[in-house]
């Protein structure tokens, strides 16, 4: 989103050399054929009438590059205002989500707590429940705070992890998830390890919420030099066009959703030079991630 905001400039500054030279070199040429053809011997009623078409083009042609001079001008101005505001916008996100992170984290520490403590199984429900809807409050600040990055054009943390370090990790975040690995767990991959969390926790939020699954699997297999992590579910799966899904602030259903998710997850595949797929499955639905072996 940075680097579109810096191609409005660019484009503009561009169209305003452009049609500035145009301007100018259609304003010379007419100069100059006016001036050669009142140098031609002819009589004095046609000698008045030339400089009058002269005088008329010296008119036309100083409004005419005004106009130019003035329109691209005001294009410049209003990119480079968008671009100003595109950038606090993205400034601000990043800071609130920053700073929500905290005060989350150490509200969710709080429900665990309570949780192992408590006895009582009407306060206990009612506490799982807080403790999932923190759950969501937080997968949400992740997205904003990863929208914000990637309008501002920030880079990823990348570092070679084993799947052995990976699986290891993440079964804490998500305990319920089914592994299926197929290939040995030594295996390595190059990524930003708190983004591909995120990713994962975003596509597993997605099929429970808006596909209703009670049941995610997590494959991991290998075609080639890729290693492919496969998420399905047996949720009601998603009808429509797939190549809608990464389009950001696009909502494909009724249920609650930002409409980012997936694009959050197409952006952070392609810094961490992978690949998003979403195979075409009979039931339930599938997102594959492709990431580079390291050798």
């Amino acid at each position: 989103m940075r680097g579109s905001a810096q191609f409005r400039m660019f484009f503009s500054l561009a169209w305003l050399s452009l049609t500035l030279s145009l301007g100018v070199w259609w304003w010379i040429l007419g100069f100059r054929q006016a001036k050669t053809i009142s140098e031609i011997s002819i009589s004095q009623e046609r000698q008045l009438e030339l400089n009058r078409v002269n005088r008329m083009l010296q008119l036309e042609g100083s409004f005419f590059l005004s106009m130019l001079t003035l329109g691209g001008v005001t294009l410049a101005v209003l990119s480079y205002r968008d671009h100003k505001r595109s950038k606090l916008i993205a400034d601000f996100f990043s800071t609130v989500t920053h700073e929500m992170k905290t005060p989350i984290a150490s509200l969710q520490l709080q429900i665990e707590v309570l949780l192992e403590a408590t006895t009582n199984p009407e306060l206990k429900r009612k506490l799982e429940k807080i403790w999932k809807e923190n759950q969501r409050i937080e997968s949400q600040m992740g997205n904003a705070f990863y929208l914000a990055s990637l309008m501002q054009g920030e880079s990823l943390y990348l570092e070679t992890l084993s799947l052995q370090e990976l699986k290891e990790s993440y079964s804490h975040h998500e305990p319920d998830l089914i592994w299926d690995v197929s290939i040995p767990l030594q295996k390595k991959v190059h990524l930003d390890r708190k983004a591909f969390f995120a990713m994962l926790k975003n596509l597993t939020d997605n099929a429970k919420r808006h596909g209703k699954a009670n049941q995610i699997k997590l494959s991991i297999f290998q075609v080639k030099n890729q290693i492919c992590f496969l998420l399905e579910d047996n949720g009601s799966g998603f009808q429509g066009n797939k190549k809608h899904l990464t389009l950001p602030f696009l909502r494909h259903s009724k249920t609650s959703g930002s409409g980012i998710g997936l694009y959050i997850v197409k952006k952070l595949m392609e810094k961490m030079k992978g690949k998003l797929e979403f195979p075409n499955s009979s039931y339930g639905f599938q997102v594959k991630l492709s990431l580079n072996e390291v050798t």
